[in-house]
């Protein structure tokens, strides 16, 4: 595997509640008296600290435990003892090897040692909840007892309740004749935050306050922190952005800006925030952390120094035009982003993996690529080649009044110039003789997107064409290329230093999906805690979609652990579920199996790219290793489909 066994069993002490940590003396802290009883919310605060993963903001949290033999309670002290273990071994005199206290303790077996839990307080909405950890498979005879134990030893026994986050603890709570508490699930815990974090970064910049329609009529600048008041799919670069809604996730939004390096935070009491209202067109300095984020007024000279030191390193980019056929994706592969761009020569790698599976999951069938080649003979044929060079070596082409202009002209000149008929000719053979369908989906694929460094997300469009319908496949073919010279597109590129000369617009082709059961967004590492495995899944029902979702839709959000080298957890099939899809009723979007389905692939695709892709191999740890893939389930079968990976930076 990817790991030494030393490696792996130092993972194993890291993960979720399970790790030891450095162990703190015994001798110096069996002395102190152990805490039986929290009489207040503020012991509750001098006792608690962060929770150990950055799923949610504005939580205190504070470890505890029941010692079964005797059903005493014990408050851990969250400055003193990192992990349960860490108190077992120091206060309770555990002796047994911390991979034993694991296995024994997260179990089935109603006589294990502990029943261990947290206890948070989710400040946002005055929340208290009792939370046992996602690898634990409580004995359900077990949890009301230790929830009326618990109660008592709690100042406010009637506000705690019991959160559910996992279908397993789910399933045991639905089971149970009552329980003595009210139980919450995760969307209420999702909804009722007030503040969230999308990036932790810092910025400085001009406080430009802006809605939604006015980004495009006076877009803002690169040392302009826009206060956004609804909701954008895009906004141009930006020194920082806030905004009034919350975010999914994953959407292309959120990317751009973790891309980019942009602080980013979602606050509900933004336009109250006197912090905000009073910096209305003054420099500040814009730092968003975990649960809060702040703004001060900045002298000049700081943030001149800080622009500096963030100017993107400009990337280069290779351009090969010498293929003039249709590329096959067995011919292809992810080294070749400057022969048919990233899009489609990382389509080529998922299809090898895919063929390895035998069916376990697949690539979307009848796929090939359209070389740059034909993109820049329609450049020279349009004339839009000329147009593009006028526009570059025009010094007033940071006007964006006149971009917009240039652009459009640009994109108008491709759209209208009839695309290669001989091109036209293959793709009706090349679709007719290996494509199950004759509605083909056309995607962007650049040189410029996908790629170490600039990811690219939804700058570029793609269209779906019918081979054999008039002008379909023209047209959209037409469409895609335009849109290179978009707006949003040519201001990212300039942002990084990309030489827009050396641009090209491949496409990858393969069927469309007229119906899908669900699709979504994973990252192949723990976003919520670095350095620990777990996957983070966003999915949503049906078409809708996850990366651009329409306003107040919310997708199911989970972390999967099932890319553990460890049997303690891949033995257990944990799913810990963050907030679940506005669009399904409550129901999960995808099912255990789905997921479970959906991770093995992932570990896969994760486990390829590291070895294959890394110049250095150490120069990144394999949990840390992220990969943003794209995936769909079909319908009616559930068939599941990988149809994009992307280098992802966090």
């Amino acid at each position: 595997m990817h790991a030494s066994p030393i490696t792996g069993f130092f993972r194993m002490l890291l993960l979720v509640c399970l790790p030891i940590g450095a162990i703190l003396g015994p001798a110096a802290l069996r002395g102190q008296n152990p805490v039986m009883h929290v009489g207040s919310a503020a012991q509750f605060e001098a006792l608690a600290g962060e929770p150990i993963t950055d799923k949610y903001g504005q939580v205190s949290s504070l470890k505890l435990l029941m010692v079964l033999k005797d059903s005493s309670i014990h408050f851990i002290p969250s400055a003193d003892f990192q992990y349960h273990f860490d108190y077992c071994r120091a206060k309770l005199g555990y002796w047994k090897e911390h991979a034993v206290f694991n296995v024994h303790n997260y179990s089935q077996d109603r006589n294990r040692d502990f029943c261990l839990a947290n206890l948070n307080h989710y400040h946002s909405n005055d929340l208290w909840t009792l939370e046992l950890s996602s690898a634990d498979d409580f004995p359900a005879q077990l949890i009301a007892p230790f929830v009326r134990t618990v109660q008592r030893a709690f100042f406010m026994p009637d506000s705690l309740q019991l959160l559910l986050n996992t279908l397993s603890l789910d399933q045991k709570v639905h089971g149970l004749p009552k329980l003595p508490c009210r139980i919450v699930d995760v969307n209420t815990i999702y909804a009722g935050q007030s503040m969230q974090a999308l990036n932790k970064s810092v910025a400085y910049g001009y406080i430009r306050e802006y809605a939604p329609e006015e980004v495009a009529l006076r877009p803002p600048g690169i040392h302009d922190i826009v206060v956004l008041t609804g909701d954008l799919l895009e906004i141009p670069p930006v020194a920082g952005l806030l905004t009034t809604n919350f975010q999914t996730p994953l959407s292309h939004l959120v990317l751009l800006c973790k891309n980019r390096g942009t602080p980013f935070v979602a606050d509900r009491k933004l336009l109250s925030d006197p912090r905000v209202r009073s910096m209305e067109g003054r420099l500040v300095r814009f730092e968003v952390f975990q649960d809060s984020f702040t703004v001060r007024p900045a002298h000049l000279e700081e943030a001149n120094a800080h622009w500096e030191k963030m100017r993107p390193v400009p990337i280069s980019l290779r351009c090969v035009v010498e293929d003039t056929g249709l590329l096959q994706m067995k011919d292809l592969s992810w080294k070749d982003v400057d022969r048919v761009g990233g899009k489609a020569a990382n389509f080529a790698e998922l299809q090898k993996l895919a063929k390895a599976s035998k069916g376990q999951w697949k690539v979307p069938e009848g796929g090939f690529a359209i070389p740059f080649h034909h993109y820049r003979s329609h450049m020279q044929a349009s004339g839009a080649n000329n147009l593009v060079e006028c526009l570059l070596n025009n010094p007033a082409n940071t006007d964006a009044e006149m971009l917009r202009e240039c652009l459009t002209e640009i994109q108008d000149r491709i759209r209208g110039h009839a695309v290669d008929s001989n091109l036209l000719k293959m793709i009706d053979v090349e679709v007719s003789a290996n494509s199950p369908s004759k509605r083909m989906r056309f995607r962007s694929s650049t040189n410029a997107e996908d790629i170490e460094g600039f990811n690219g997300a939804g700058l570029y469009e793609s269209r779906t064409g019918t081979v054999g319908e008039g002008r379909s496949v023209e047209k959209a073919i037409q469409k895609v290329w335009a849109s290179l010279w978009c707006f949003e597109a040519f201001q990212e590129r300039a942002f990084f230093g990309i030489n827009q000369r050396q641009i090209a617009m491949g496409l990858l082709v393969h069927r469309s999906f007229p119906e899908e059961m669900a699709n979504g967004v994973a990252i192949t590492s723990n976003l919520y805690r670095p350095g620990y495995y777990g996957f983070v899944i966003n999915a949503q029902a049906g078409e809708t979609s996850v990366v651009s979702p329409p306003p107040g839709v919310t997708c199911e959000q989970l972390i999967c652990y099932q890319d553990s080298e460890l049997e303690f957890f891949r033995q257990k099939r944990i799913i810990e579920y963050i907030a679940r899809s506005s669009l399904n009723e409550g129901a999960p979007v995808l099912s255990e199996q789905q997921v479970l389905d959906l991770t093995s692939a992932l570990a896969k695709v994760k486990y390829h790219y590291y070895w294959k892709s890394r110049k250095k191999q150490s120069e990144l740890p394999y949990s840390d290793f992220a990969l943003d893939v794209e995936f769909k389930f079909d319908s009616p079968d559930g068939q599941l489909y990988l149809k994009q990976v992307r280098p992802f930076k966090q």
